[in-house]
């Protein structure tokens, strides 16, 4: 589960943002890949191996740490992708590239929106996608893909080999098929591409109809716009309630999903990043960072580049089952504005010092079911072998 935005506010001005929902126990890395020159002949992705191209961009990407490919990611040259997963009729592919194979593939050879659709399609029609996704389940997609730069939107969405794409001005994406019989490009005969491939069910259970009404609605002019639409909630106390409709989604009970890491993209003459690196955007800080090693953004290889995910999500845990006052919400978003004023702060030592206050803090305890509180000592006790 996800839920992408993207917007061109101006000429040579965009914004791009998006959470990543998946396992909550996945740990999820920020990762710098250099612009590299290849002279191998292949590559190798998540499942299967393709050819190579002689030449790949730099980028910043949000990883799960098991996959080779991107939940999301902005490239050298400013395009921006995010993927979604998307329930459709009939079987799922074998093993081949996945979603998430996709985000970094466009990335890397991309140098344009349309560019990056055009590399999709093509590897699409090609390998098809097909792979197990879940970290610690089972679970199989289809995917769409909302792919910016700074003068255009489009939105490309998948049914096995099938593809149809739009280009828009302001767009966003959750976990169902929405484009119908008046896009820009399909791979076959034009269709109402939503009512051919999209299955209602697990459409309808994702609860991406509700989510996608909420970003579609959000005023995003600035960075401090897209924080706050990747943070909405739709209960009241969302560490005490699991909620697969909020578009900061929270697990527990029968829901499996969460947020575990979100990026937003500021897109300019300049690339401006803005991560997370762990789970929750509602508890999280989102951090500026450019093109570089540094930070919670690692050089690709960095061993235990994890390690903040994980001291992050232990500090989040010890709040389960509380309600968090709008005190925190006041600091974090002083913390955020002071950051932005000035990137060259450290980040990390004053996003610690704001756990260490708040960790000591007496918060109130909420109502949370014996359920709830189940389901999260489970994955404590996971986490922590």
């Amino acid at each position: 589960m996800c839920d992408t935005i993207g917007r061109r506010i101006g000429e040579n001005h965009s914004i791009f943002a998006k959470n990543s929902d998946r396992s909550p126990n996945e740990p999820q890395i920020i990762e710098f890949i250099e612009h590299k020159k290849h002279t191998e002949d292949k590559l190798r992705c998540t499942y299967i191996s393709i050819d190579q191209v002689e030449e790949t961009n730099a980028m910043v990407i949000s990883r799960p740490v098991w996959l080779w490919g991107a939940e999301m990611g902005v490239n050298e040259h400013g395009v921006c992708i995010g993927n979604e997963a998307v329930f459709t009729k009939g079987k799922y592919g074998p093993d081949s590239l996945i979603g998430m194979d996709y985000v970094r593939l466009g990335l890397e050879r991309g140098n344009t929106a349309y560019e990056a659709v055009c590399v999709i399609n093509g590897l699409l029609e090609r390998y098809g996608q097909g792979g197990n996704c879940g970290y610690d389940k089972d679970f199989r997609y289809d995917n769409s893909y909302l792919i910016m730069d700074r003068k255009e939107i489009y939105v490309l969405e998948t049914a096995d080999r099938e593809w149809a794409y739009k280009k828009y001005e302001h767009a966003s994406i959750s976990n169902r098929l929405t484009l119908g019989d008046d896009c820009d490009a399909y791979s076959s005969e034009p269709c109402d591409f939503k009512k051919e491939h999209s299955d209602f069910l697990y459409s309808t259970f994702s609860a991406a109809a509700g989510r996608r009404k909420m970003t579609c609605s959000c005023k995003l002019d600035s960075v401090y716009d897209a924080f706050a639409a990747l943070r909405q909630h739709t209960v009241k106390d969302p560490m005490c309630r699991a909620s697969v409709s909020s578009v900061c989604m929270h697990a527990g009970d029968m829901f499996a999903d969460q947020t575990t890491s979100s990026m937003v993209v500021e897109l300019t003459d300049d690339i401006k990043i803005y991560v997370t690196g762990c789970s929750r955007p509602c508890l999280a800080v989102f951090k500026p960072y450019d093109f570089c090693a540094g930070g919670i953004i690692f050089p690709e290889g960095t061993k235990n580049a994890d390690a903040y995910w994980k001291r992050a999500e232990l500090h989040q845990r010890q709040l389960i089952g509380m309600t968090i006052p709008v005190e925190y919400n006041a600091d974090r978003d002083a913390l955020e504005r002071i950051l932005i004023k000035d990137p060259s702060i450290d980040a990390l030592a004053f996003e610690n010092a704001l756990f260490e206050k708040w960790e000591d803090h007496p918060y109130e305890e909420g109502k949370p079911s014996r359920s709830f509180l189940r389901y999260w000592e489970k994955k404590n006790g996971k986490l922590m072998r």
